[in-house]
C-alpha cells in the first residue's frame, strides 16, 4: 500500500553547507579548549532556541553582525493578487481540505483522491489574527555582505510553529508589526 497523500514536497536539505562544515571550521580555528561534536551540537541547538525565543516571544529584532537583522513581520492576508489569481501567501488548511474531500468522494481511498485533478482546496482565513499572517524576515537591506541576493533565510518548522503558539495565547501579549 502506498502513501502518496502523505508525501512532502521537495526542498529539504538543499544547501551545500551543512552543520558538520561549521563544526569542522570551529575545530580548525578555535583558540580555546576544543569541544567534542556532541557538546558543540548541544550548544548550537541551545543558542538557536534562545535566539528564536527572543525573536518570537519578546518581539525582538536581532542583529547578526554584518548579516543584518532577523525579526517577525506581520502581513495582511490577501486572497487574490492583482491579476485575480489566488495569492501565493495563502496556505491550505489540509485538515479541513481532507475532511471536505472525504465527504465529496466517500467511496475512494486517499491515494485515489490524490490522483483527481483540480480538487478544491480550503485555505486558512486567519480569523484569530484579523486576517494577518506572520513570517520570519531577514532584513538583508541592512546586511553588509556581497551577493546577499543569492541567499535566503528560511526558519525551521519548529520556530514557525512557535509563532503560532504565541499568537494563539489568550490573552495575547505579543503583537508584531509590518
Amino acid at each position: 500500500m502506498s502513501n502518496n497523500f502523505l508525501k512532502r514536497g521537495e526542498g529539504k536539505n538543499t544547501g551545500d553547507i551543512k552543520k558538520y562544515d561549521f563544526f569542522s571550521y570551529f575545530r580548525k580555528h578555535t583558540q580555546y579548549e576544543k569541544l567534542n561534536r556532541k557538546s558543540y551540537d548541544a550548544f548550537i541547538s541551545e543558542l538557536l532556541l534562545r535566539y528564536s525565543e527572543a525573536i518570537v516571544k519578546e518581539n525582538l529584532e536581532l542583529k547578526f553582525g554584518v548579516l543584518g537583522f532577523i525579526r517577525i513581520q506581520a502581513r495582511d492576508l490577501h486572497f487574490f493578487n492583482k491579476n485575480g489569481e489566488l495569492a501565493k501567501s495563502l496556505k491550505p488548511d489540509w485538515k479541513k481540505t481532507w475532511e471536505s474531500w472525504m465527504k465529496k468522494y466517500p467511496d475512494l481511498s486517499k491515494d485515489e483522491i490524490v490522483e483527481i485533478k483540480n480538487k478544491k482546496l480550503i485555505y486558512f482565513e486567519n480569523e484569530h489574527t484579523n486576517g494577518e499572517f506572520y513570517l520570519h524576515l531577514w532584513d538583508n537591506t541592512t546586511a553588509l555582505v556581497k551577493f546577499k541576493s543569492f541567499y535566503k533565510f528560511k526558519a525551521a518548522r519548529k520556530y514557525c510553529r512557535m509563532i503560532n503558539e504565541e499568537v494563539r495565547k489568550v490573552p495575547r501579549t505579543v503583537f508584531y508589526y509590518g
